[in-house]
């Protein structure tokens, strides 16, 4: 056998054996290819229970909104003269205690009742929609006593259906919905041209309304002081007077700013 013919197994041999490691480096690479896409495309391990959690928590939310239309109004006087905390309250009537636990219900379900109210804030019946906008009010104006501590709820989430609510058909909604947006504080800024528009208002009601969520919202709503001003020579009383305090709520916090 010649030298040619003695080389050419060995050439083959090592031809063969680069030929299998090309192969399997290729070969790697496609693992390691198919399993980063698999890692990306996987879903993580805890969001499916993550969306269970917030179901459920969406759930207990909306269940406890829905027992606000069992506790019709009026109701007693809240913000004037709530009793000293050293005092011994007189004892609630039972529809009271009623709507005190509905009130700590959604105080302790926490942020989740925010979008719950505001969801309904656009039921059917007039009488629903006050209970929700007192309870928006109760949970996020920070005046209310709840077992679980006396911590404000933020009401920033129902900003969108608060300022839809400002042309609500009933004056009572409106009223309340006011005090919700001017329980929100300066970060409702964005309802103040909405409030504009509403201090022009042919209903004398929405125009206090308006003035109101004004004052609320303090030195964000200065570029309502021309409105205001004009507010004071309303045909309202009313109005007027609750001009004067919006103005003076304004310049307040401006001082203070």
């Amino acid at each position: 056998m010649n030298r040619r013919a003695t080389r050419e197994p060995h050439s083959l041999q090592s031809g063969s054996r680069n030929s299998r490691a090309r192969r399997l480096v290729a070969a790697a690479g496609i693992v390691l290819v198919t399993s980063a896409t698999c890692a990306l495309a996987a879903p993580s391990p805890g969001a499916p229970a993550e969306a269970v959690r917030a179901g459920a928590e969406t759930a207990r939310a909306d269940a406890a909104v829905a027992k606000l239309r069992e506790l019709p109004l009026p109701l007693r006087p809240f913000r004037e003269g709530l009793p000293s905390a050293k005092a011994t309250p007189p004892p609630l009537p039972a529809l009271e205690v009623r709507r005190q636990r509905v009130y700590d219900e959604l105080h302790a379900l926490g942020q989740a009742s925010v979008p719950a109210l505001a969801r309904a804030l656009r039921d059917a019946d007039p009488e629903m929609r006050r209970n929700v906008a007192v309870a928006l009010d109760v949970v996020g104006g920070g005046w209310w006593h709840f077992p679980d501590g006396n911590s404000k709820l933020d009401l920033r989430p129902a900003l969108p259906a608060l300022l839809a609510a400002l042309q609500d058909s009933d004056p009572g909604v409106r009223a309340w919905v006011a005090q919700d947006i001017s329980d929100i504080g300066a970060a409702a800024r964005t309802a103040v041209p909405r409030l504009r528009d509403l201090l022009h208002s042919p209903d004398a009601e929405s125009r206090g309304t308006a003035c109101n969520a004004l004052g609320g919202i303090g030195s964000a709503a200065r570029d309502a002081m021309p409105d205001l001003r004009g507010a004071l020579n309303d045909s309202s009383p009313e109005v007027r007077q609750a001009a004067r305090a919006a103005i003076a709520r304004i310049d307040r916090a401006a001082a203070l700013n």
